[in-house]
């Protein structure tokens, strides 16, 4: 059943429901319906890919105080080259950093004059035709309405992510990120906000942005899996997930209508029209059954759906692959 479709059947369970108001309604008992369970049209399967780093290849000049940044032709030549072989990351995906300076992100570059412009003022003190690093620190969600990782691995190196490091704990273990190795850990980093308010912002302003550490200079895919919250009806031909019929949402967003209706029934004479504390009451047990029984449906492809990918487990200590031929001493959890 279509979004409109269910708005008008609702209006049609309360007289005088005003038709703007269902849309609303319907909306509020989506959120509460797939917020209700962990649901296998919620979950989801991505990928993050490390590009190569642009690490002492020509210089750079910036000045301190000013966001603007201008590559050598050297360092510029090497930027379009890496642009070309690897579309998946341009330049403005990158970080850029002098030694053990700040990060800063890349939100404008010019590939006929090098020249770039960072998110934020340069603080570090000022160079001129000086090496620099290029590389990604921080990847977005796949999806603005990203609610919590599953798993993050790294099947190369056989590393499964550990997914509770918190900034402060990374910032009193590495607060410089000197660490420079494959990474290890996926840490919230905040919201995208590169170039907000800008011509340049970045196409994933709004999401979820993670910081892998160490500091990720070797290039890896990584399988990502984990769930969202989901999102509102939107257009009037928009439709739920199979695993939801529109029985269910349509239970709950009755509650709410019969709700409204209570609160502004006429008072006299009082007895006049339906009785809709009685009805919240029928549609709140019918919402349960249904409820029950679409997760019941549902819960054969959240079973599969995790023996496929998994979780997250690590040891917390250091480790060492032999097949791999690769060590740390933070490990990989």
């Amino acid at each position: 059943m279509a979004y409109q479709d269910m708005r008008a059947e609702l209006r049609g369970s309360v007289a005088k429901l005003p038709f703007a108001f269902t849309g609303t309604l319907i909306n509020r008992a989506w959120r509460v319906v797939r917020e209700s369970t962990l649901w296998s049209f919620n979950c989801f399967g991505s990928s993050w890919i490390t590009p190569p780093p642009l690490i002492g290849i020509g210089g750079a000049t910036t000045v301190q105080g000013s966001p603007a940044i201008q590559f050598d032709a050297t360092a510029t030549a090497a930027i379009n080259a890496n642009t070309l072989a690897n579309m998946y990351a341009p330049p403005t995906v990158y970080q850029f950093r002098v030694g053990v300076g700040g990060i800063y992100s890349i939100i404008q570059y010019n590939n006929l004059t090098g020249a770039a412009l960072l998110d934020r003022i340069f603080a570090d003190p000022s160079i001129t035709d000086q090496a620099f690093q290029m590389y990604q620190l921080y990847y977005p969600a796949p999806y603005q309405d990203f609610l919590t990782w599953f798993s993050v691995r790294n099947p190369q190196m056989f590393i499964n992510f550990n997914l509770q490091t918190t900034r402060s704990m990374l910032d009193a273990m590495d607060p410089q990120r000197t660490w420079y190795q494959f990474p290890t850990r996926a840490v919230p980093f905040g919201y995208d906000n590169r170039g907000a308010g800008t011509p340049n912002a970045s196409s994933t302003l709004g999401y979820p942005l993670f910081e892998l550490w160490g500091q990720p200079v070797t290039p890896y895919t990584y399988q990502c899996y984990g769930c969202r919250r989901g999102v509102a009806l939107v257009n009037p031909t928009d439709t739920l997930p199979a695993a939801i019929g529109e029985d269910l949402v349509l239970a709950k967003a009755r509650e709410y209508a019969y709700e409204w209706a209570e609160a502004n029934k006429d008072m006299a004479p009082r007895a006049s029209g339906p009785d809709y504390r009685f009805l919240m009451t029928k549609t709140q047990d019918e919402y349960t059954k249904l409820l029950t029984h679409y997760r019941k449906d549902d819960r054969e492809f959240i079973s599969n759906y995790f023996s496929l990918v998994g979780m997250s487990v690590g040891t917390g200590f250091g480790v060492y692959n032999s097949i791999a031929g690769v060590a740390s001493p933070y490990g990989p959890a």
